[in-house]
């Protein structure tokens, strides 16, 4: 019998947000994707291919969500989509739902409830620590926590944080990701030069400025030394001004975002993997980056911080450097170590790639959730 499982997102899932694509394609159910959820709220507006749930008129649709966002969470739009939603379940015999980001969970309650489906929700960073997303849904948190069959942190931090915001022990599973074995590959880059990459949003958590005040540091003292950075963001700009200012805009290459199998093909180019993640000023904060795992496995030494899943992931002297958050001078001087040593940069990534492929693999991290849903269904079953 055919396992449909429904997966929700708020928005159809950006570049960076490469656990969701897997997620919606690797899961070995047939998934049935949903998103657009009107301001992160209420039930979602399309189903994966862009139609509409609740009516194929989009005035319609856009009427709803005026409503809903002139008045209030219950009102017509979120009535109606989540009839829409309750018909669809029926008629495609949906067994679960899998919620992406704690405040999906929360919208997808009372459906799940109605149609007497299993829910599992999957935290992935900011939902767990951003302070004004706790503000508004604490206590919908823990509202949900109480009727959720599962929630899945990627990191043991998050745990913790999950833990202190009410979730029960017994309903937490640990899934950290794992990087695509499609693109990424080990390579020995003991002849690579001293080029640093880093990749990622150019967003306050991962503090780009940190980055490259460390680097500017090690090309002082190391002049062969160049950096690529890979991705986009609000704080781009503010990046490119900060490094012209420092005298090193034509030592980094600020190359915008890249296809996986182009972040793969810099892993083979480069010798050392940089992240400078931060808790940012209004609690944002990473989970267990992938980027991070990513580069582990093709081979590179990382120097990061000790923050969030980092600390989980990244072995101190062994397999990377870590300094504490906002330490770019410490970053500076772990990245000078590297780049006159590449024997050592190679011997770490070695490590790194071993580990990676140990503890952190896709075929892990899918093979959890699915399992986890399984379950959740099988539960439902003898209820």
């Amino acid at each position: 019998m055919e396992r449909n499982v429904a997966i929700v997102t708020p928005l159809i899932p950006t570049y960076s947000e490469t656990f969701l694509r897997a997620h919606i394609e690797l899961l070995p159910f047939k998934m049935h994707h949903f998103y657009g959820l009107p301001k992160m709220g209420y039930h979602p507006i399309y189903d994966g291919t862009g139609v509409p749930l609740s009516s194929d008129n989009k005035w319609i649709n856009y009427l709803e969500t005026g409503i809903d966002t002139l008045f209030s969470e219950n009102g017509w739009g979120y009535i109606l989509r989540k009839k829409a939603m309750l018909k669809y379940f029926k008629k495609h015999q949906i067994k679960a739902v899998l919620a992406e980001y704690g405040p999906t969970g929360t919208y997808m309650m009372d459906a799940c409830a109605e149609a007497q489906i299993p829910l599992l929700v999957h935290y992935h960073g900011r939902d767990a620590y951003h302070y004004k997303t706790l503000q508004r849904f604490g206590n919908k948190y823990r509202k949900m926590f109480a009727f959720a069959d599962t929630v899945l942190p990627v990191s043991t931090d998050m745990q913790q944080q999950l833990l202190s915001l009410g979730a029960p022990p017994d309903k937490l599973i640990l899934n950290p990701y794992g990087p695509n074995p499609n693109y990424f590959s080990f390579q020995d880059i003991v002849a690579n030069p001293p080029v640093f990459l880093t990749v990622g949003r150019f967003t306050a958590k991962k503090a780009p400025r940190h980055t490259i005040r460390a680097f500017a540091r090690v090309w002082s003292a190391f002049p062969e030394a160049k950096m690529i950075m890979l991705g986009d963001g609000e704080l781009w700009e503010e990046s490119k001004q900060l490094a012209k200012s420092l005298g090193v805009y034509d030592q980094i290459d600020f190359a915008g975002p890249r296809s996986p199998e182009q972040i793969a093909e810099a892993h083979h180019e480069v010798r050392v993997f940089i992240q400078h993640s931060v808790r940012a000023a209004d609690g944002d904060s990473e989970g267990t980056p992938v980027a991070i795992l990513e580069a582990m496995k093709s081979g590179l030494p990382i120097v990061a911080t000790r923050h969030a899943g980092i600390k989980d992931v990244v072995l101190e002297g062994e397999t990377g450097f870590l300094v504490d958050e906002g330490d770019w001078e410490g970053m500076a001087e772990a990245m000078v170590q590297l780049a006159k040593d590449p024997g050592l940069a190679a011997a770490m990534g070695k490590k790194g790639s071993a580990r990676a492929n140990a503890h952190y693999t896709m075929e892990q991290h899918i093979q959890r959730l699915a399992d986890a849903i399984q379950a959740a269904i099988d539960n439902k079953k003898l209820a």
